[in-house]
């Protein structure tokens, strides 16, 4: 019997675990996504025009010293 509780628990905080993710998941657009991808690059201005061209979207570049005093 108690392997039988043990499971329902395990599979319990699967739901829920589930649940959760999709209900936080659920207020995200593409645009906000892709903009994210994009972050990584966002702190070298020269990388980010070559990926700005390669992609064809624009890439919020910011120069490292001035990310810093914001």
């Amino acid at each position: 019997m108690d392997e039988w509780l043990y499971a329902l628990y395990c599979l319990t905080g699967v739901l829920f675990f589930y649940l959760v993710t999709s209900a936080c998941l659920r207020g995200h657009s593409r645009d906000v996504d892709e903009q994210v991808s994009l972050l990584p690059f966002a702190d070298d201005p020269a990388v980010a025009q070559r990926v700005e061209q390669a992609l064809g979207r624009p890439v919020p570049a910011v120069a490292p010293e001035a990310a810093l005093k914001a």
